[in-house]
């Protein structure tokens, strides 16, 4: 081989020894420092931003503060689930406080609409927590559409809208049917009103007490042991005892822990008359007895709450009570009454209970004994 083949040749391997060196080291090389530096740019531009934040950090953390109660606050216009128990309550409320009458009406099952993941602690994404974590911090939305029919005056029809737009938790009537008969002077018809609520963390249904007594084991029988006739018909049925309130023979306030009046509880058969007043001052449930009696062929009532207690003949073929509640201001106004009702004669007594609290209502009917009902 002479020196020409020789110098070629030691070229070309240098040519080679170049390429493989920038193939094999310089290129791979090349690649990770430009990939560095691309992270460098992204963790720059993170740092950018987080020092941002970091100079408005109190400002962030108050708005934050703002956003949570904010969540909280609309949280509070809707209940935590649509459970049968309450939605019946709630019918029977709108039935008390309005000239309006549902004649039926269905319940169907809640469904979920929508759904929303929150996270507990700032900076934490979504993304980043597992299945169970997502469960534990998630708050579901659901909504039913109850239909219901009914009938009424043209004023109560419009005081049920108005109060269903009142109502403490969010709900809206999507439609409504109204047809009149001339004759009897009443509207009727069909309406769907719809109920949302949200479930999830820490949030507590609401729970009802009927005012009833229940768990007999005979239909027939009331829940102290007597016979009990005070699903029959009566005169206020048409009104559902509305008329009670002009005309009773004994009426019960209760009024709310902070009233401007001197006691809670409050009963008399005339307001005019200092002596047939028997109230209770305690911020707490009072026990109260009702006492409907014969003697020497009248009839009597006798009503008392701890040692006071006032009797007066009864000269109507009924009895009937008028009770007169409100909505309770906060958890710690406990005012309220537990009545029984001892009715040994034939009169039918009739309670009429408005504006009671949908929730805890103040007035419960805890024993009876002959006719009573409650409107």
């Amino acid at each position: 081989m002479n020196d020409t083949s020789k110098k070629a040749l030691i070229a070309l391997l240098g040519i080679a020894i170049i390429f493989l060196a920038y193939m094999y080291v310089f290129s791979p090389a090349k690649e990770d420092v430009d990939k560095l530096e691309g992270e460098c740019a992204t963790l720059q531009t993170r740092l950018d931003d987080l020092i941002a934040k970091e100079a408005q950090k109190d400002q962030l953390l108050a708005e934050t503060e703002q956003f949570k109660q904010d969540f909280q606050d609309v949280l509070k216009d809707y209940p935590a689930d649509l459970n049968q128990e309450t939605t019946l309550m709630f019918l029977k409320s709108v039935e008390e406080n309005n000239e309006f009458v549902n004649r039926s009406f269905s319940m169907p099952k809640e469904t979920e609409f929508y759904s929303l993941s929150g996270t507990e602690g700032a900076g934490v994404s979504t993304d980043a927590l597992t299945g169970d974590q997502v469960k534990k911090d998630e708050y579901i939305c659901t909504s039913a559409a109850y239909s219901v029919s009914y009938s009424g005056a043209y004023q109560g029809i419009k005081d049920m809208l108005q109060y269903i737009a009142d109502y403490k938790y969010r709900m809206n009537v999507s439609s409504i049917s109204i047809s009149y008969d001339r004759e009897k002077d009443q509207y009727s018809g069909t309406t769907i009103i719809n109920g949302y609520a949200i479930s999830g963390p820490d949030r507590t249904p609401d729970t009802v007490d009927p005012g009833v007594p229940s768990g007999t084991s005979n239909l027939f029988i009331a829940g102290d042991g007597s016979s009990s006739s005070s699903s029959a018909s009566s005169k206020y049925d048409a009104d559902q005892g509305a008329s009670i309130a002009t005309s009773n023979n004994l009426a019960i306030l209760l009024n709310s822990a902070n009233s401007d009046l001197s006691a809670g509880v409050i009963a008399a058969t005339n307001a005019n008359r200092d002596e047939t007043y028997v109230t209770s001052s305690d911020n707490a449930r009072a026990q109260m007895t009702i006492s409907v009696y014969e003697d020497g062929g009248k009839n009597f009532i006798e009503y008392s709450i701890g040692t006071q207690k006032y009797s007066t003949e009864i000269l109507t073929s009924d009895v009937t009570v008028y009770v007169k509640s409100s909505a309770r201001v906060d958890a710690s106004d406990a005012n309220g009454v537990d009545v029984s009702v001892q009715n040994t004669t034939t009169l039918p007594v009739y309670f009429k209970v408005v504006d009671d609290d949908t929730t805890s209502p103040r007035f419960k009917l805890v024993g009876r004994s002959g006719v009573v009902r409650v409107y």
